[in-house]
C-alpha cells in the first residue's frame, strides 16, 4: 500500500542514493561499522535530491537518514511516538533514535556530524555540550520502511539528562540500558537494531554503559556516570539528595555544600592546646546558620563546619574531599589535612576552613564548598570505619571538635 504523505511532505526534496550504488558489493543487515569511509564517499559523490513522494515507496532509492541516539551517564533517551504520528507505520512505537531527512540546506558544510547536529537541534530540546561519534551505517530490508532508508548512526554524548522532544507527536525519558531491553519488543525496528549492536559491540562503543562496562568491575577513581549510578543504586548514600543532584556531578567529582553548623575558635582564654587533654570546653564558639545566611571568615581565622549532606560509604569505596579551585584562589582553605573518608564512613563530612587571604571572606550557608571524589578499591575492607579503632566521628551530623585526647574507648585505641 502506498505511503500517504501530506502534499508538503510529498514535495519535500530529500537526499537519496541509488540502491545499486550503496550496495554494489552486496547488502547487509544491521549496523555496518567497518570501512564506513567508503560508503561516506559514495554518499557524498552519488547523492541526489528528489521529491519524497517519488521515492517513499521506491526501493531503488535509499533515503539518507542521520539517526542519532543520546547518552548521558550510562542512560539513554528513549522516546515513544504517539498514536497520531504522521507515519502510521511508526505510530506508538518506542524509538531510541532521533532521525530525519537531509535537505539541500543541510549540506553546506558537507560534514555528517554537522548534518546530525542540525537535525538533532531541530528534533530535540537540549541545551548543553555534546560530542558526536559516527558509529556506522544501518540497513534493514525486513520491512517497508527499512527498505527505502539508510541510516547514518551517530552517538551523541551529552552533559546532562535535561532533554525533551520538540515534536508534539513524541514523548521521551532517560532510561538505563536494562530498561531499554525491557522496551525492546515495542521498539521500532531501527531502534532494536541499535540496541542489538550496542549489546554486542563491546566497550569501544559502550564505554559509558553499564552493560559492557559493569560497574562492579570498575576500580580506581570513579567517573561521572559511575558516581551517578552508585548513588541511584544506593551504594553511595547522600542525604538529603535534591531533585537536581546530577547537576552537582562533574567529570570525576560531586559538589557538597556548606552546612548550617560551624564552630569558630574564640580569641584568648587559653595559651595553648594540649593534644593529650584536648580542647577546653569553651574553646570554640558554635554558630547556627539558615540557608543563604552569610558567614564572615576573618584573615587567619580557623573554623570547622559540616556539609549539608550526610555521606555513607560502602566498604569498597573511599571518599576524598577536595577544595574548590575558585575558593582556593581567594586564599580559602576547605581542609587542612583530613581529606580522606575511609570505606564505611557514615556522617556529615567536616570541613576545616581557613582564610589565608589578606581580607575577610564572606561564605554563605548552602553554597558549593567542596567536591568529593570517590575511589573504588580492588576489594572491600574487612573493617569499615564505623566501629573501628579509628572511629571518633561516625554518625555525626554537625561539626564535631577534635577528639585527639581520647586514647581509648571500649578497650580500643582511638
Amino acid at each position: 500500500m502506498p505511503t500517504k504523505l501530506t502534499p508538503e511532505k510529498a514535495a519535500e526534496k530529500v537526499m537519496v542514493v541509488a540502491r545499486e550504488d550503496i550496495f554494489s558489493g552486496g547488502a547487509w543487515h544491521g549496523v555496518k561499522s567497518e570501512n564506513i569511509e567508503k560508503y561516506v564517499r559514495i554518499i557524498n559523490k552519488k547523492h541526489k535530491f528528489m521529491a519524497r513522494g517519488d521515492v517513499e515507496d521506491d526501493t531503488s532509492w535509499q533515503q539518507i537518514i542521520p539517526y542519532m541516539f543520546y547518552e548521558f551517564g550510562g542512560k539513554y533517551f528513549l522516546m515513544q511516538r504517539n498514536a497520531g504520528h504522521t507515519d502510521k507505520r511508526l505510530a506508538s512505537n518506542f524509538s531510541l533514535g532521533i532521525g530525519g531527512h537531509i535537505n539541500r540546506r543541510d549540506i553546506k558544510s558537507g560534514n555528517i556530524a554537522s548534518w546530525a547536529k542540525r537535525e538533532f537541534e531541530e528534533e530535540a530540546d537540549y541545551k548543553g555540550r555534546m560530542k558526536t561519534t559516527f558509529v556506522g551505517l544501518l540497513n534493514d530490508d525486513t520491512n517497508d520502511v527499512g527498505r527505502v532508508h539508510l541510516g547514518l548512526v551517530i552517538k551523541i554524548e551529552g552533559a546532562s539528562d535535561q532533554i525533551n522532544v520538540r515534536d508534539e507527536h513524541q514523548s521521551g525519558t532517560m532510561v538505563s540500558f536494562e530498561q531499554l531491553g525491557r522496551s525492546y519488543k515495542q521498539m521500532e525496528t531501527w531502534s532494536q537494531i541499535i540496541y542489538d549492536y550496542l549489546n554486542t559491540a563491546g566497550p569501544t562503543v559502550m564505554k559509558n554503559t553499564t552493560k559492557h562496562q559493569n560497574v562492579s568491575n570498575v576500580t580506581g577513581i570513579l567517573p561521572d556516570w559511575v558516581i551517578a549510578q552508585y548513588i541511584e543504586e544506593g551504594l553511595i548514600k547522600i542525604d538529603p539528595l535534591v531533585s537536581s543532584w546530577k547537576d552537582n556531578i562533574d567529570q570525576v567529582s560531586m559538589d557538597f555544600h556548606l552546612g548550617r553548623n560551624l564552630k569558630l575558635f574564640k580569641s584568648g582564654g587559653y595559651r595553648f592546646v594540649d593534644t593529650r587533654k584536648g580542647l577546653p570546653v569553651d574553646a570554640m564558639e558554635e554558630i547556627k546558620l539558615n540557608s543563604g545566611d552569610p558567614f564572615i571568615l576573618e584573615p587567619g581565622a580557623f573554623a570547622i563546619a559540616s556539609t549539608e549532606e550526610v555521606l555513607k560509604l560502602p566498604k569498597d569505596i573511599l571518599g576524598r574531599l577536595e577544595g574548590k579551585s575558585s575558593l582556593a584562589r581567594l586564599g580559602i582553605l576547605v581542609h587542612s589535612t583530613a581529606a580522606r573518608f575511609d570505606p564505611g564512613w557514615n556522617g556529615a563530612p567536616v570541613l576545616e576552613l581557613g582564610n589565608l587571604g589578606p581580607k575577610p571572606a564572606i561564605l554563605y550557608c548552602g553554597m558549593p564548598i567542596c567536591a568529593f571524589t570517590f575511589e573504588k578499591l580492588s576489594a572491600p575492607v574487612k573493617m569499615g570505619y564505623e566501629g573501628s579503632r579509628s572511629d571518633r566521628y561516625s554518625g555525626s551530623r554537625d561539626a564535631v571538635v577534635s577528639k585527639i585526647h581520647e586514647a581509648t574507648r571500649n578497650g580500643k585505641k582511638r
